[in-house]
């Protein structure tokens, strides 16, 4: 009987190993298409699509981020919330719909939403792929970022402010009193001589036109200065959303990233050894331990302390990684370099503006001025502030995406001129919010009518509704609120500072081309460029303070 039925059953040739694993792939890429669709479904169930905003230019993979991107300054966004008032939504990758709201009191909640809930994933992260999320780790950082230690690297920022006003001073003397030169790029090589010293204790010689070339610093150059069009951005968000795509989508800047993180292990493990043996002698090392004024050594003997909770520890890889997340994420250099920048933009226009704070700086009986100093002079406080608000470096932050359902409260928005007040606004987990920190800082509702002009004035007497805006530094969103706000706005402002007193004391500047000439693009980090040749640059003619 037995041999009658196996007879009748067919017979089952072994599959080939070639065959199993064609079946296993298939399977496995027929699952993730499952899961890829099934998430996609999903983000389009979000109830922010009750909301107003743009629809008709999404595109099924990349929503409305080709659009945002690719308008210049900040022109789209503008007129998004011009139609659809100050709450929509619009669709980002994967079809997640994302939220953009002015509204203070939601922005309030937003950012004081704490990490559990929201999924830290700020945008346009390149330099540093190993971002401490942790908001107990932070409790290390911010001692070395806090008051006492900016009015010790202080006395960095002015010193190399100093030698740029004399290579400055150089240049004009040998033109003849007057000289045109790109004011970004000098700029550029004063903060990131600061960023050497105050960071690692490393001098990158970027002031001195006569030292070799530091490889190091051109590293570093490359990725500040990176391409900012609307495909390398998109490509920077697609690797982040897909990582495969890591290996194909390779941007310019990779092969200095790693540069930066090859040398900067070198300098971690270096200045570890140094610790070590300085402290070998002493029985415990506790945090309160001075040594080292730059970054690097003083994260390191926070984090050798014996007396820290060992969870908070971070390893060498996690401590190397707060420098450039600090230099390039949390934007000292993007805001010390790009708000510098558009503030030395709004002098060369106002000449009366130029010379009042002139005037005042002036006054200052030192070269070399301490961080109370500067922060005893108003109207250099009111330039700096007004260059922050009206020029924000970066046009928005993506604070994050939820990881669970939640509310925001007291949202008003608007549909087909007609006005919805509701208490809660539901927000399901995945979807994003978008925080427009640059039509923020210069909303009308808030600045009045001449929200868009640089009136170093108004600061003297800050509109009541500015007393609103969530962010760390008061009456700005510059650098958003919260725990997620910027760790280093301190070293920030004191190093924009420091230059502005040097710069605009030593010289008097002009545009070089008419501001029609120059442009921003609606991209990650809003940056002067020429519309001849989109070069990111400042033309200015600069001219000897008589």
């Amino acid at each position: 009987m037995t041999s009658v039925l196996l007879g009748v059953l067919p017979s089952v040739e072994p599959w080939s190993s070639r065959r199993v694993v064609l079946a296993a792939s298939s399977y496995y890429l027929a699952y993730r298409l499952c899961r890829f669709a099934y998430a996609y479904w999903s983000h389009t169930r979000s109830p922010l699509r009750k909301l107003p905003g743009p629809c008709g230019d999404a595109l099924w993979l990349i929503g409305h981020t080709r659009s945002l991107l690719s308008g210049e300054n900040m022109d789209t966004q503008d007129n998004w919330l011009n139609t659809y008032g100050g709450t929509f939504s619009l669709r980002g990758l994967m079809g997640k719909y994302q939220l953009m709201t002015t509204d203070t009191r939601a922005l309030t909640h937003i950012c004081e939403q704490h990490r559990d809930q929201v999924l830290h994933t700020w945008s346009f992260v390149a330099l540093s792929s190993r971002l401490t999320n942790s908001l107990s780790q932070r409790r290390i950082i911010n001692p070395a970022f806090g008051y006492a230690h900016v009015r010790d690297m202080t006395e960095i920022f002015v010193d190399k402010a100093a030698k740029l006003r004399e290579v400055w001073y150089n240049k004009c003397i040998e033109a003849g009193g007057s000289v045109r030169l790109n004011a970004i790029e000098w700029l550029s090589k004063a903060t990131l001589a600061s960023i050497g010293k105050a960071g690692f204790d490393y001098d990158f010689n970027t002031l001195n036109e006569h030292a070799p070339k530091n490889e190091l610093a051109e590293a570093f150059d490359k990725v500040f200065r990176a391409d900012e069009s609307p495909g390398v951005i998109l490509r920077v968000l697609l690797n982040a959303q897909f990582p495969i795509l890591k290996r194909t989508l390779v941007l310019r800047f990779d092969e200095s990233k790693r540069l930066i993180d090859e040398a900067g292990m070198r300098i971690v493990q270096e200045k570890k050894r140094e610790i070590l043996s300085e402290l070998a002698a002493v029985e415990r090392i506790e945090k309160k331990a001075v040594g080292g004024r730059d970054l690097i050594s003083l994260l390191l003997r926070a984090n050798l302390a014996q007396d820290l909770d060992p969870s908070l520890r971070l390893s060498d890889e996690e401590v190397l990684a707060q420098v450039p997340t600090f230099l390039v994420a949390g934007e000292t250099q993007t805001f010390a370099l790009n708000a510098t920048s558009w503030a030395i933009y709004a002098l060369a226009t106002q000449p009366d503006v130029q010379q009042r704070l002139r005037s005042e700086l002036q006054c200052v009986g030192t070269e070399l001025p301490t961080l109370e100093q500067l922060s005893a002079l108003p109207y250099l406080d009111h330039v700096a502030r007004g260059g922050a608000r009206r020029r924000r470096p970066r046009r928005d932050a993506r604070p994050g995406q939820r990881r669970q359902h939640g509310f925001v409260p007291q949202v008003g928005y608007a549909v087909e001129s007609r006005v919805f007040l509701t208490s809660l606004l539901s927000i399901k987990a995945g979807d994003e919010v978008l925080i427009p920190i640059a039509p923020l800082n210069r909303s009308e509702t808030i600045w009045g009518p001449d929200a868009d002009q640089f009136r170093p004035e108004r600061w003297e007497d800050v509109p009541p509704g500015a007393s609103t805006i969530p962010g760390i530094t008061p009456n700005l969103m510059s650098f958003i609120g919260g725990p997620r706000s910027c760790v280093g706005h301190r070293f920030a402002v004191a190093e924009m500072k420091a230059l502005l007193f040097h710069v605009v004391r030593g010289f008097e500047f002009t545009l070089a081309v008419d501001p029609s000439e120059l442009f921003t693009r609606s991209g990650g980090i809003l940056r002067p460029q020429l519309r001849a040749d989109k070069s990111v640059t400042l033309p200015v003619v600069l001219t000897l303070v008589a």
